[in-house]
């Protein structure tokens, strides 16, 4: 049995800018964004695996160790490096690189509000993704 994932493609690697908020006119607060609930650990990113059980997706946050060191690794993807060359310096696994970039990517569509529309701000975890069986 074969399966296959849904999940939205990521065009590049670059850093996005991120949005600010205005506060509402009528002098309410504004509601946070996921990028902001997420940071804060608000709500938890999950895929869901055929099986039905869940795997958490680490939200990076902006300014982070580990944001700061996936977009290290990014440029250097970017600069032509292999994901080989670059674990082997970091002293580290070829999946652990890969993490990192996959973890960038997600944060960056995060935070250009790609999946703004599947969360509400009293929502405390989102399934972003699902691998469901080919027919």
């Amino acid at each position: 049995m074969t399966s296959t994932t849904t999940t939205k493609p990521a065009a590049s690697t670059k850093p996005k800018a991120a949005t600010a908020k205005k506060p509402a006119a009528n002098g309410k607060a504004a509601q946070p964004t996921l990028a902001q609930a997420a940071a804060k650990g608000d709500v938890k990113l999950f895929h869901r695996r055929q099986t039905g059980t869940l795997r958490h997706l680490p939200y990076l946050a902006p300014g982070t160790p580990a944001r700061k060191q996936a977009e290290a690794v990014a440029k250097r993807r970017e600069a032509g490096e292999t994901v080989g060359a670059i674990a082997e310096e970091m002293k580290t696994s070829v999946a652990t690189v890969r993490r990192m970039i996959t973890g960038l990517l997600l944060a960056q569509q995060v935070e250009a509000g790609d999946y703004d529309k599947g969360w509400k701000p009293e929502d405390t975890s989102l399934v972003l993704s699902e691998t469901k069986a080919k027919q």
